[in-house]
């Protein structure tokens, strides 16, 4: 999934879409092949530790890091919602 998702809210895979870089309190650091936009809804989707239900949130920022096998990386931070 190498476009950018489109408007409106997003169901995002932890695992196959993204990756958790580091959760802290409201916020939580991802890392994948999706290509999102600041301010962006996104329902997050799969094994969280400390989320039993599936957390929503907004894309606070996201940005391309680097080039890999599988085409562009990008990471950022989404803001969840409590």
């Amino acid at each position: 999934m190498r476009a950018m998702i489109g408007l409106g809210r997003n169901r995002l895979s932890l695992g196959r879409d993204l990756r958790l870089i580091n959760a802290d309190g409201d916020a939580v650091w991802l890392e994948g092949t999706v290509r999102l936009r600041p301010g962006q809804a996104v329902d997050l989707v799969g094994h969280w530790p400390t989320e039993p239900m599936t957390p929503r949130g907004h894309v606070v920022s996201w940005h391309l890091t680097r080039l890999g096998p599988e085409g562009p990386i990008y990471r950022g931070c989404v803001r969840l919602q409590r």
